[in-house]
């Protein structure tokens, strides 16, 4: 009995575990966890999706299309040293298709991710950015994407505003 009993305090040992690294690494990663659609939505979402994507009518407001008050060109401009900024491995930058792609890390084991960008033209001197952010490893991306996301957002409207 007493080996069943020190078998069963290990296993609760390792979920306990295994729920506070999950729960840690979503913390540090700092989703909008209140936003819409709910933090229970959202974990489920960030506990089985490795994926993120903007698009016109997301359910998410974090992945909704953005648009940008400068040209297309200028704006991928932005958007390349933006992530560079980021430190990401720009492996492919083509500014006749206003696009980039590159390779991010997490921050805790360097987990390997690919991202996509893609500036478009919205209207004249508008225009609006596609991004994919996409995880190499795993079921999960634990809102790793979704930190990608914001950062680059952040570091582009930073780099937007300067002009």
């Amino acid at each position: 009995m007493d080996a069943l009993n020190t078998l069963l305090k290990a296993l609760l040992a390792v979920v306990i575990l295994g729920v506070v690294l999950v729960a840690g690494t979503i913390v540090t990663n700092w989703p909008p966890m209140l936003d819409s659609p709910g933090p229970l939505v959202r974990l489920g979402t960030y506990l089985s999706t490795n994926t993120v994507e903007t698009r016109q009518h997301a359910a998410r407001p974090e992945l909704r299309n953005r648009i940008y008050a400068a040209a297309p060109r200028e704006t991928w401009e932005a958007a390349r040293i933006a992530a560079e900024r980021l430190q990401w491995d720009v492996v492919h930058s083509d500014p006749d298709n206003l696009s980039i792609q590159a390779v991010t890390y997490t921050p805790l084991l360097r987990l390997e991710g690919d991202v996509y960008i893609q500036v478009r033209h919205a209207e004249p001197d508008l225009s609006t950015v596609y991004f994919r952010a996409s995880s190499r490893l795993g079921r999960g991306d634990f809102a790793a994407n979704t930190r990608h996301l914001l950062d680059f957002r952040g570091h582009l409207e930073d780099e937007l505003m300067r002009r």
